[in-house]
């Protein structure tokens, strides 16, 4: 469904995008929101406005949740709209129910239900690391569920392996020094990307949602316990070919060092139990250096310094204790 009302920039510029998500009032937007609330007949009748994430995100009374996705990076509400749907009802936690999507102005809008329950965030720093290993040991056994989420061959968010991980590697120094990485630390990044060798082959292809943190994952307490209850956010999904791009992001914020807590996640995965450890370390820093869109110097600052962060090996110690 496409929707023109004149409301939103169809072209604006990066920074533009960030500045009217960033500080346009809730009334800038409301154009916009009365216009699908009355064509999609949405329950409720106060508007409110979320403030995370790079997105434009807004509340429709306790149901309903519209995302507003800028031409800019249009592919992360596309790929919400081709994700919710496919796995919808397919894991042990709830995910947010595609209520309708289209294009406004230009802009792509995805229609969700509002999943019940608390961000994982606002609760996570605050637990105890024994309530914080029973949700390791879920968040493992979700990466086993998606890993068998059924999908076409063909499915757009599909990406041929070997071309991709061939242009992340060329592409990982140019974003690194743009993010103002130590000039020492950015030297040795291709030569150990090089010395990991065949550190991601391709695999049997699997979804892979890519960004598992506390921010996108909902929670709910029971008799004082907490617990995972839902998984949001599904605009950096692809169908790959290799499990480390999905273990990365919990692993360095939620674990966070831990080693009780890494061993929780990969004990509940359990489909690398083939790797060493220093094999899989160095495989996984080496994934890190490449995945799309990160900044590894925000990654590093998730983990407590516990030595010298000179070279790639003593700092995956840190990120990867295992």
């Amino acid at each position: 469904m496409k929707i023109s009302i004149a409301c939103l920039p169809e072209q604006p510029s990066i920074a533009q995008s960030c500045e009217l998500i960033a500080r346009a009032p809730l009334s800038d937007w409301m154009p916009v929101l009365d216009r699908l609330r009355q064509v999609f007949r949405l329950p409720g009748d106060r508007w409110t406005r979320i403030p995370e994430g790079a997105n434009a995100l807004f509340q429709l009374g306790d149901e309903v949740i519209v995302k507003l996705v800028p031409p800019n990076w249009r592919q992360q509400g596309e790929k919400e709209r081709l994700v919710a749907p496919l796995l919808d009802g397919k894991l042990s936690l709830q995910t947010p129910r595609l209520l309708g999507g289209g294009v406004v102005d230009n802009w792509v809008f995805v229609i969700c239900s509002r999943l019940p329950g608390s961000s994982l965030a606002d609760v996570w720093p605050a637990l105890e690391v024994g309530q914080k290993r029973s949700i390791m040991l879920q968040v493992g056994t979700l990466l086993r569920e998606l890993c068998s989420v059924a999908f076409e061959a063909d499915i757009a968010i599909r990406v041929e392996w070997r071309h991709y991980i061939a242009t992340l590697i060329s592409d990982c120094l140019a974003r690194h020094r743009r993010n103002a990485m130590p000039a020492h630390l950015a030297a040795q990044v291709l030569p150990y990307i090089e010395a990991a060798g065949d550190f991601s082959p391709p695999a049997q292809p699997r979804f892979i949602h890519m960004d598992i943190h506390p921010w996108n994952l909902m929670a709910h307490s029971i008799q004082g316990k907490w617990t995972l209850s839902g998984l949001l956010d599904f605009g950096d999904a692809i169908v790959g070919q290799c499990d480390l791009f999905e273990l990365l992001t919990p692993l360095i914020f939620m674990a966070q060092g831990d080693p009780t807590l890494v061993k929780a996640l990969l004990d509940a995965y359990s489909l690398l139990d083939g790797y060493d450890a220093p094999t899989l370390r160095r495989r996984l820093m080496a994934t890190a250096l490449i995945r799309p869109d990160s900044d590894i110097g925000f990654c590093m600052q998730q983990v407590p310094i516990s030595g010298p962060r000179d070279t790639w090996e003593q700092i995956a110690l840190q990120l990867f204790p295992l």
